[in-house]
């Protein structure tokens, strides 16, 4: 027979579990990353805000994408509370 890992003259290439945890952890945090970029591309915010939080996105690894697109979330639903309260013309 030849090596352990020889199957019929093919070498097996099974990475080892850490190497998959480590791609796959790295593959998340460039989806974070990637994603909160583009939630903060298409907010409309003062010039000193955008750049505190791009900042916040690109410097801070895990925390500051995290924490910016749960802030963005909660901006959202504060906004959609807000316009549901709001009277519309022509109704009530």
């Amino acid at each position: 027979m030849g090596a352990r890992d020889d199957v019929e003259g093919w070498s097996l290439m099974v990475p080892a579990a850490y190497d998959v945890l480590w791609t796959a952890t790295v593959l998340l945090l460039v989806a974070l990353t990637v994603g909160a970029l583009l939630v903060w591309a298409r907010r409309r915010e003062s010039a000193s805000n955008a750049l505190v939080h791009l900042a916040l996105i690109l410097v801070v690894p895990v925390l500051g994408p995290a924490a910016y697109l749960a802030g963005a979330a909660l901006d959202r639903r504060a906004a959609n509370r807000a316009a549901a309260r709001t009277p519309r013309p022509g109704r009530g």
